[in-house]
Parts: C-alpha cells; sequence; structure tokens
C-alpha cells in the first residue's frame, strides 16, 4: 500500500512539474538594441504625413533602399547618421502604400546593374546590410 501511495505521488509531481514549464526571458535578451534600425510600430493615427509630389516616369529606373520608418524624426536621424557614413545623398518620402516614410539613394539609377553594385558596395558597412535595391515605375 506504501509503495503504491509513493508510486502516485511521484507521478503526481512529475506531471506538476513538467506541465508548470515556462520559458523566461531574461531583461537582457529583451532590452538588446540592434544597431541597425529599419521598422518600429507606431499607431497609424500618430503618422504625421506630408505632400509628395510625384513626377511621372516614362521609363523604369532604380534606387537603393537603406530603411523605412514610421516617423519623420526617426527617419531623419537615420539619415544624418548614413549620410556622414556613407558620404551619399539620399532622400526620405513618405510611401503612402505602407504608410513608411522610406530612406533612398538619390540620384536614381537607370539601370538595375548600376543599383546592385552601389547596393553591395553600402552592404559592406555592417549596419546597412540590409539595404535592397527598388524598381520604381
Amino acid at each position: 500500500m506504501k509503495k503504491l501511495a509513493g508510486l502516485i505521488f511521484s507521478l503526481a509531481v512529475i506531471l506538476l512539474l513538467s506541465s508548470c514549464s515556462s520559458k523566461d526571458v531574461t531583461k537582457e535578451e529583451t532590452t538588446k538594441k540592434d544597431s541597425t534600425y529599419v521598422f518600429d510600430q507606431v499607431p497609424v493615427d500618430t503618422v504625421k504625413h506630408q505632400e509628395i509630389t510625384q513626377v511621372e516616369q516614362t521609363e523604369t529606373r532604380y534606387t537603393v533602399q537603406l530603411g523605412a520608418f514610421t516617423t519623420q524624426e526617426k527617419a531623419d536621424a537615420f539619415t544624418a547618421i548614413a549620410k556622414q557614413k556613407l558620404n551619399r545623398e539620399m532622400s526620405i518620402t513618405l510611401n503612402k502604400d505602407v504608410n513608411l516614410f522610406v530612406v533612398q539613394l538619390t540620384p536614381l539609377y537607370s539601370t538595375k546593374a548600376e543599383a546592385e553594385k552601389e547596393k553591395d558596395s553600402i552592404r559592406q558597412f555592417q549596419e546597412y546590410k540590409d539595404a535592397w535595391v527598388v524598381t520604381l515605375k
């Protein structure tokens, strides 16, 4: 009888311990900052909108995009640092399709190969390894 009670107690303890497992996240893991900031989340109604004049293009152009941000201020801060480090001209525009301020190199490239070459050059910097080519029509 004592063996049966001990066995039942042992099984109950094992079940209790195995069902109470959880994944603990340390404070250090949650506060890590990535040196390259690309996206953030802000409610849509807090984003400042500005008018963008669109120029009609008759041919396809290409650019290198470095990042996209929910606020003009974050895009401005990123661009100031990137201009100093990369020594290239950039523009910030509001992409209404995704409701983000995008940071792209200027002037535009007439061929994708030129844009890819520039992208590869920029990706040599660790903080801009996520740069990509965007096709503009």
